[in-house]
Parts: C-alpha cells; sequence; structure tokens
C-alpha cells in the first residue's frame, strides 16, 4: 500500500533560527502551510512543539544564547518521540551535524536550497524517509568535525546483502536503483533496510548513515 503523502497546505510547520531575516525568508517559503511557527530560541521551540504538536519542525543547530539546536531536538524527542525533525545548515556543514542527526533528526538541508526542493524535502519527511537525501550526508558529517560517540552496542552480524543494501542507501541511492542493482525487488531492498535499521539502533536513514560511520562500515 502506497503511503499518503501530504500536500503543504495540510501542514504544520515549526521554524527554528536565532537569525529574523532566515525565519521570514523560510516563512515565506511555507507561506501556503496550513500554519507556520516561529521560534529564535531552543526554549521557545520546546514550548511551542509541546503546545502545536506541528507535523514537521525545521531546526538550525547553531542557536544563540540558551539551549543549543542538538539539546531542542533530544527534549522535543524526549516527549514527543515521533517527532519529524529537519536539520537546517549553512553552506559548508559546520559542528553539531553528526550529534543532531543522533540526536533524532531525519533530514538534512542547506539553507540555500532553492525553494521548491526546499518544499519537497519537507513534505516528503513529514511521512518518510528517503534515501535521495542521505547523497552526501556521511561526507557532510566528517567534514563537520564532528566526533560521533562511540557505537551504542558491538557490531552486528549483518548478511552480505544488508551490508550492500546498506552502503548503497548511504550513497543516496532509491530502493528502485537499489533492487535493480541487486537483481531483487524494491520490497526485499526495504526489507534489508528494516533490518538494518533494528540490528544499528537507527530511528530513520538518516541515523542509518550515523551508524554506518560508528561502526566503520564506511
Amino acid at each position: 500500500m502506497l503511503k499518503y503523502v501530504p500536500t503543504l497546505d495540510e501542514l504544520s510547520i515549526l521554524i527554528v533560527d536565532d537569525d529574523h531575516w532566515t525565519t521570514r525568508g523560510l516563512q515565506l517559503a511555507f507561506r501556503e502551510a496550513s500554519s507556520v511557527a516561529i521560534a529564535h530560541s531552543g526554549e521557545h521551540a520546546v514550548t511551542l512543539h509541546n503546545e502545536l504538536q506541528p507535523d514537521i519542525t525545521l531546526m538550525d543547530i547553531n542557536l544563540g544564547p540558551g539551549i543549543s539546536g542538538i539539546e531542542t531536538i533530544y527534549r522535543i524527542r524526549e516527549t514527543t518521540p515521533e517527532a519529524r525533525i529537519v536539520v537546517l545548515t549553512t553552506i559548508a556543514p559546520g559542528p553539531g551535524l553528526g550529534r543532531a542527526l543522533e540526536a533524532g533528526a531525519v533530514a538534512v538541508v542547506r539553507k540555500t536550497t532553492e525553494e521548491e526542493a526546499l518544499r519537497s524535502v519537507v513534505v516528503s519527511a513529514v511521512t518518510s524517509d528517503d534515501p535521495r537525501w542521505l547523497k552526501t550526508l556521511a561526507q557532510d558529517i566528517v567534514i563537520s568535525g564532528d566526533r560521533l560517540p562511540d557505537a551504542p552496542v558491538k557490531n552486528p552480524e549483518l548478511t552480505r546483502a544488508e551490508l550492500d543494501t546498506l552502503l548503497l542507501v548511504t550513497q543516496g541511492f532509491t530502493y528502485a536503483e537499489i533492487a535493480m542493482q541487486q537483481h531483487v525487488s524494491a520490497w526485499t531492498v526495504q526489507t534489508h533496510v528494516k533490518h538494518l535499521r533494528e540490528k544499528l539502533h537507527a530511528s530513520n536513514l538518516a541515523q542509518l548513515v550515523v551508524r554506518a560511520l560508528q561502526y566503520h562500515y564506511i
């Protein structure tokens, strides 16, 4: 069964950034959303998220005085584990990217991304994870200079097919593309990904990239 993907005008969005010009620009980009709330601090973001329960949150991890964007993600997901949070970054990935994904963010998008692409990521991130988001993610994490925490458990045993799937997913290949390369069905690829998330203790695809780095698979 195909998963329902909402349209932008059905979504409630929370934008968290301490730069007022950035929030104004993002608010304009999502002017068609059913509602857009703005927070300029982590503390305010936690309060607003608890009150509004938005469908998606755009989070700058480099917030000003107060709690960081990373801590904000942790606090939001403490009370709302299913919260969907997309990290906002500058052109060059800065420190904190890997830790934000470890905290549970589902995707990363640059602030310089074209409006239509930004809107597309946000809409699809509400209901699903898309391997295409991962294309440069491992490289961005390395560039960011983040020292990732140790993997939560010892290296699990992966089958050859699971390991091949992991490497291809972390390169941003879609399920259909991986299925063609492995000569299997897309459903089989999704099953491998499900098992990978269970074995590597990853709550989403972005966190799967973090785990692949932690376990030194990539």
